[in-house]
């Protein structure tokens, strides 16, 4: 368990790592922390952001069709970009 949330530093060099560009999106921390707070509201806000990771690629067609139907337009290298920031917010649950 973790004591503190985790610093821009680390969550844009974890970025760097997972998308393989420089990252400093202000917006993906602010979504971090967000996710990161409601993770730990319960186990079944958890879980849903759990099985957002886990999504395949199936999946994550239908996820990103879903949200173009509700007016937000994607990108799949922006949906595998929020996922990485969920994944990260996951690992740094207190």
């Amino acid at each position: 368990m973790k004591n503190s949330q985790p610093t821009k530093k680390k969550f844009y060099s974890y970025m760097r790592d997972k998308c393989g560009y420089k990252y400093n999106n202000e917006e993906g921390y602010q979504l971090l922390l967000e996710s990161i707070e409601k993770a730990s509201k319960s186990d079944a806000k958890c879980k849903e952001l759990v099985e957002l990771v886990m999504m395949n690629k199936v999946d994550r067609l239908i996820f990103r069709n879903k949200l173009a139907e509700s007016g937000r337009e994607f990108t799949p290298s922006q949906i595998d970009e929020y996922l990485a920031i969920i994944e990260y917010a996951l690992e740094n649950l207190p």
